[in-house]
């Protein structure tokens, strides 16, 4: 295995990593994560032997680095760095052939093993076909893949791979990252891969190393680490976090960083009745045009719940597959008397939720303006033998305004917006 223990470092007198330790292990492909200046780089470059930690040991299969010869290292352990290579006039082939520098001897030259070894990295990465192209001619994107032959062609143990994905496009992200993977668990290598997108991370990390601020603040698989109190903790931005229907992996949705938090106190609120993932845009919209929003009566697991949790919006729950009950339907009714507009949502009505139309017609007959996107026809949407249906005729006799977009329901709130009070 590959361990940084305890590791501090940094430039000059610039300190980035504070008491960092992580275990590579062989066979599994670990992503490090994290914001842009938390450490990704500086903990890969002291992993690769490139910067000298201040204090704290790293060790090669037991054995400190200071103990082992620069090219019995380089034959375990390979780094592929973000910088793109010089432009020195090499062509591909020659440029991955210096992977194979560790295993060469003396005079005695490139041998057959190392052009089979050069080749098979060229495929693996897929710049076979770029084998004689000069290096300056090429992209960025195929630059870093070239960068990720190198390290191949080493044919080491452990690879260090700082933001492999960058400059490619998304089939080749793809591409990349299965084979590493791939590659990790066929041939009992240990990679370690600095990446940005979550999502490509939780596809194919094995673990997952979350950093902040210099320091590993997570470290497990995807599913562990993957929570949005954490995620939240570190990126410092909401996320929703649901499982991927194909593959049952975190699937990571970064959410507005504007909440209730950030709005004028006195800014007009919407009471949104929604549920089954129909009000998350509406959500949106309503915060970005400057409303508080609350919203209910929700189901736990609904997500729209999720969504409002995430948002810190003000909401009523109820037990999944549970109607409302009277303590929340009333709590409704308060807070849709209280707000200036009662919005409901391209929602379908059933047992479980049609109280949610009596809470809207209470604030109706308080005098709170009622407005609904209608995107279907509402007897669609009626799941309770006509009952839902019944409430409805009443909103309509009672004025409330039907829109069939979103674009034209927003533009008519925003005309019936209260002006804000205080100054």
């Amino acid at each position: 295995m590959l361990q940084a223990i305890q590791i501090a470092a940094g430039y000059g007198e610039r300190p980035i990593l504070r008491e960092v330790s992580l275990t590579i292990e062989r066979g599994a492909l670990t992503a490090l994560l994290g914001p842009n200046g938390s450490g990704k780089t500086t903990l890969v470059r002291v992993l690769a032997r490139v910067l000298r930690p201040h204090s704290g040991q790293c060790l090669l299969e037991g054995q400190p680095f200071d103990q082992i010869s620069p090219v019995r290292f380089a034959q375990q352990v390979a780094y592929a760095p973000q910088e793109s290579p010089p432009d020195m006039g090499f062509t591909v082939a020659e440029l991955v052939m210096m992977g194979r520098y560790p295993h060469q001897k003396g005079f005695w030259g490139v041998s057959a093993r190392d052009w089979e070894a050069v080749h098979r990295a060229m495929e693996f990465a897929g710049i076979a076909h770029l084998a004689t192209r000069r290096v300056g001619e090429l992209s960025g994107g195929e630059r870093q893949r070239i960068h990720l032959a190198r390290a191949l062609a080493q044919q080491a143990n452990y690879l260090l791979l700082d933001e492999p994905t960058a400059h490619l496009d998304l089939r080749h992200q793809v591409q990349i990252l299965h084979a590493i993977r791939q590659h990790a668990l066929e041939q009992q290598k240990g990679v370690l891969a600095v990446l940005h997108d979550l999502n490509l991370a939780s596809e194919y990390a094995d673990y997952v190393a979350l950093m902040h601020e210099g320091q590993i603040v997570a470290y497990g698989t995807p599913e562990a680490v993957f929570d949005p109190a954490i995620l939240e903790s570190v990126y410092h931005t909401p996320t929703l976090v649901r499982r991927n229907p194909l593959t049952g992996k975190p699937l990571v949705f970064a959410l507005t960083p504007q909440t209730p938090l950030t709005l004028e106190p006195n800014a007009p609120c919407a009471f949104v009745i929604a549920g089954g993932g129909t009000g998350a845009e509406l959500y949106y919209a309503l915060l970005e045009q400057g409303w508080r929003v609350c919203t209910g009566v929700l189901n736990l697991l609904d997500t729209d719940e999720e969504i409002a949790r995430a948002l810190q919006l003000e909401h009523l729950t109820e037990p999944p597959f549970s109607p409302i009950s009277e303590p929340n339907f009333q709590r409704a009714c308060q807070l849709a008397r209280g707000a200036h507009a009662v919005v409901i949502a391209d929602v379908p009505f059933g047992h479980g939720n049609l109280r949610n139309l009596e809470v809207a017609l209470h604030a109706q007959q308080a005098g709170v303006p009622v407005y609904a996107l209608c995107e279907r026809p509402f007897e669609e949407r009626d799941y309770t033998h006509g009952q839902a249906t019944a409430l409805w005729n009443q909103l309509l006799q009672g004025g409330m305004r039907c829109f069939d977009n979103l674009k034209a329901l927003m533009e008519t709130l925003a005309d019936a917006s209260p002006p804000r009070r205080g100054g």
